[in-house]
């Protein structure tokens, strides 16, 4: 069963966050991921610290499960330390 979406990748060592839509977690993290490994990651500030720190400190978790794709904005907007 699919899950669907707000994901959080979150650098543990500066607490710095990106936020995404998700319509499959799977999927879509494996993505994610597959992109910062290429180096072509579209939040360039994420990639800096991807590639200079290593896969080791990020962490990647569903902070919210729905179908209602405006909660990932809603959530943008009460969350601090995201990654521009």
């Amino acid at each position: 069963m699919k899950k669907s979406g707000v994901v959080e990748i979150r650098n543990l060592k500066t607490d710095r966050t990106w936020l995404f839509w998700a319509d499959d977690y799977t999927t879509d993290c494996a993505s994610q991921r597959f992109k910062l490994d290429l180096g072509m990651h579209e939040c360039a500030s994420l990639q800096k610290d991807y590639t200079e720190i290593g896969l080791e400190v990020f962490r990647f978790d569903l902070v919210e499960q729905t179908t209602d794709k405006n909660r990932l904005e809603e959530i943008k907007n009460k969350t601090t330390n995201l990654y521009s």
